[in-house]
């Protein structure tokens, strides 16, 4: 190696040395003056490491580039998006399709507070599939009979019975009704004799309004709760639905008993429409759950489709008004001998002639002198005295 080469590389190390000891001092520089920065910052204010006067800068960023692992970086991780199931209210109707329905079909009307809303939801639910039928509401959720400013039912039914071809009116009412007084001077008390004696005339005055129209009524009767006081409120408003319901095309569908257990104590739990166990009652143990709602109405809807007949040829208006008027096609009460025009809870005596004729089959006994007599009088003879082969015709 020559003297020149030899110069070279004692020079070449020397600044190799020269920049190690210029990177060590500026080290040192870097860390005093983060310190002083730092001790600035608690005198003063707090001074960001991307806003201060080196921006970002890292003095040990140089031996993390020696070392390696200087040019990663890390990425920021995105937090997560918490997803939240959305939950159905407690009596709400899933989404379900309606069957377009016909342009002339008939009309459901249910008036009342929630319950009959969700009887509401529940009937539009059941007759789904039937285009001749359909279901609309009139209803306040807060609302009764009694209290401020209550809405006008009777008002509210007609308006919409005469613009409409109603073929029946669904009520269900009297949760909202709970504590509340008539207004007047003074106001009457919840549930002394004059507010049942209220409560009774406002009850009649609805049916009446409808029954004048000609319209049949389903009113639906209020359940049992878990609190004994309700129940007994609830059941002094249930005798005032019953006893309105005297009118045979007034049908009242008790749920009471429906709503209990087997015991007869209260459950919120209980068979379905589908027979499965399930919850029907809300955590208040007063409201229903989507499934209790479908039971009421499917009690409904039996006594709608007894009234009118079934939903494929609907009654007439005003049939069971008429006594003059047989119906011969659909049926506008129940089944084999109630054709004849008993009720229910009414036996019909097998040994009647009507009996015979409706039920059986079986002809009427001739009587003489009837049209429907195959025999003939004789001549010079009463009238009600058989003919007899002894007699000789006539004219001869």
């Amino acid at each position: 190696m020559t003297r020149k080469s030899k110069q070279y590389g004692n020079r070449k190390t020397a600044g190799m040395f020269l920049r190690l000891a210029a990177l060590c001092v500026a080290l040192l520089i870097g860390i005093d003056l983060q310190a002083a920065a730092a001790q600035s910052a608690r005198d003063s204010e707090i001074i960001v490491a991307q806003n201060g006067p080196f921006k970002g800068f890292n003095p040990f960023a140089p031996l993390k580039r020696l070392f390696g692992g200087g040019n990663k970086r890390t990425k920021a991780k995105k937090p997560q998006k918490q997803t939240t199931r959305a939950s159905r209210p407690a009596g709400a109707p899933p989404k379900f399709e309606i069957q377009p329905k016909d342009p002339d079909a008939g009309l459901i009307l249910v008036i009342g507070d929630r319950m009959a809303r969700g009887v509401a939801d529940g009937l539009k639910f059941t007759l789904a599939d039937k285009p001749q039928i359909r279901v609309e509401a009139i209803t306040e959720d807060l609302a009764g009979f009694a209290g401020e400013e209550v809405p006008d039912w009777t008002t509210m039914a007609l308006s919409r019975i005469r613009g409409a071809d109603v073929k029946a009116v669904v009520v269900m009412i009297g949760r909202r009704d709970m504590g509340k007084a008539f207004p007047g001077e003074p106001p009457v008390d919840f549930m002394t004799a004059e507010w049942l004696d209220i409560y009774r005339k406002k009850v009649d005055a609805l049916i009446r309004a409808v029954r004048q129209e000609k319209k049949p009524i389903v009113w639906a009767g209020l359940p049992p709760t878990y609190d004994e006081l309700v129940n007994g409120d609830f059941t002094q408003l249930n005798s005032i639905f019953q006893g309105a319901s005297e009118d045979r095309r007034v049908r009242y569908v008790d749920i009471w008993d429906i709503f209990l257990a087997e015991d007869g104590s209260f459950s919120s739990f209980g068979p379905d429409v589908d027979g499965k166990n399930t919850r029907l009652r809300t955590q208040n143990r007063i409201g229903f759950t989507w499934a209790g709602y479908r039971k009421v109405a499917f009690f409904v809807e039996r006594e709608l489709s007894r009234l009118l007949g079934g939903y494929g040829g609907l009654a007439f208006e005003g049939v069971e008004d008429d006594p003059n008027f047989i119906v011969l096609t659909g049926r506008t009460t129940s089944p084999e001998a109630l054709l004849l025009g008993g009720e229910e809870d009414k036996a019909i005596d097998p040994g009647s002639a009507a009996y015979r004729l409706f039920v059986e089959g079986e002809p009427l006994e001739p009587m003489p002198g009837r049209v429907d007599d195959p025999r003939l009088p004789a001549e010079g003879s009463s009238a009600l005295e058989p003919r007899t082969e002894a007699d000789p015709p006539s004219g001869t």
